[in-house]
């Protein structure tokens, strides 16, 4: 039993190891992902349609460059540098347990980084990072009904704090009155979609990767994830943008991105922040569970708000801090308790024969 309690205490150390790294690249990530914005051709917005269609063809492009960016990068120096290359090529061709990371990237990239996009260009960074706090309570509670893992009474409590606090962030009296203000943009609802986008996206997506993690490597699996969010942006969506809005007009678009260098290296500092957020995350599903994972993740929310203020002179609305201070609470609430660590954080593994 000593041996078996030490396994897990080791196990706990190291999920949270991974976890609170995490939450630092993630909150990082946000500057990256709010300078584009601000970048050619996404600053002048010249060429783009006017209106609701501008903002989502541009996070259209921004997004699939993203996960284009995100791929390569990956691939190029992590699967080489930890010499999993082969391990990468062996998991694509692993159909049963591939189909996961597909799932994962359709959740992850058009879903959540997408819905995310979308926020930060109507809405703001500050707000993008703290309604992301919701995907802890969509994965906690998705992966207790698919996996089982434990709900103790203080993580219930702690789930009800991050809803509330998720509920002051999204303001919802601000909210409407920002989308029945005739000066705010047109399609401001579309921002507050995309919020809530992301929340779901990336609860329900470790829930979907956790079942592929269980029996494949972490570092493979990551890219195999990214290489099929590339995949659906350049076959399925990026085609179906250019059909909305015309080839011509799209190409055009997509070239002036490709030639803005300020744009590109921007997308390189965000595919670094972003890809090593994904890294480590992978690496704690399996040990501390989805729900326990994206708990401590949560932690993002501090680190973006700073790193926000400080680089870009972004001041967040009170109701962010406020919502901010008391999903933390909730994470503290939740898993800061020496008993609950030890717990089991899975009771079911993945059969062979349902992967």
């Amino acid at each position: 039993m000593e041996i078996i309690r030490r396994e897990k205490k080791n196990r706990v150390k190291w999920g949270f190891i991974w976890a609170m790294l995490c939450a630092l690249f993630w909150g990082l990530g946000y500057v990256p992902l709010s300078v584009v914005w601000l970048v050619p051709p996404f600053a002048e917005f010249t060429g783009f349609p006017e209106g609701t269609t501008g903002y989502v063809v541009a996070s259209v492009l921004i997004t699939a460059f993203q996960a284009m960016f995100f791929a390569g990068v990956l691939f190029l120096f992590w699967a080489f540098g930890t010499g999993k290359a082969k391990e990468v090529v062996r998991t694509i061709r692993a159909v049963k347990i591939s189909k996961w990371y597909f799932v994962g990237a359709v959740l992850g990239g058009p879903c959540a980084i997408f819905g995310a996009t979308l926020a930060i260009g109507y809405v703001g960074a500050n707000f993008a990072a703290s309604i992301g706090l919701l995907s802890s309570v969509v994965g906690a509670l998705t992966a207790r009904l698919v996996y089982k893992e434990k709900l103790s009474k203080k993580a219930v409590m702690g789930i009800l704090l991050l809803l509330a606090g998720g509920i002051v962030v999204l303001n919802p009296i601000n909210m409407i009155a920002d989308i029945m203000n005739p000066a705010s943009p047109n399609g401001l609802w579309l921002g507050y979609l995309g919020g809530v986008m992301s929340a779901v996206g990336w609860g329900l997506e470790g829930v979907f990767a956790s079942r592929a993690l269980d029996v494949t490597d972490a570092d493979a699996g990551l890219i195999v994830r990214f290489t099929f969010e590339a995949l659906i942006w350049l076959l399925i969506l990026m085609p179906i943008t250019m059909i909305w809005i015309g080839p011509q007009l799209f190409l055009s678009l997509f070239a002036a991105a490709w030639q803005s260098p300020s744009f590109l290296i921007w997308m390189v500092v965000a595919a670094l922040a972003l890809g090593m957020c994904y890294v480590v995350q992978y690496k704690a599903y399996p040990l501390l569970g989805v729900g326990r994972t994206l708990s401590i993740n949560s932690l993002y929310v501090i680190i973006s708000v700073i790193v926000l203020y400080i680089f870009m002179g972004i001041v967040p609305g009170w109701w962010i801090i406020l919502g901010a201070v008391v999903s933390v609470a909730g994470v503290f609430v939740m898993y800061w308790e020496s008993d609950a660590l030890l717990d089991s954080t899975r009771q079911t593994e993945v059969e062979g024969g349902d992967s």
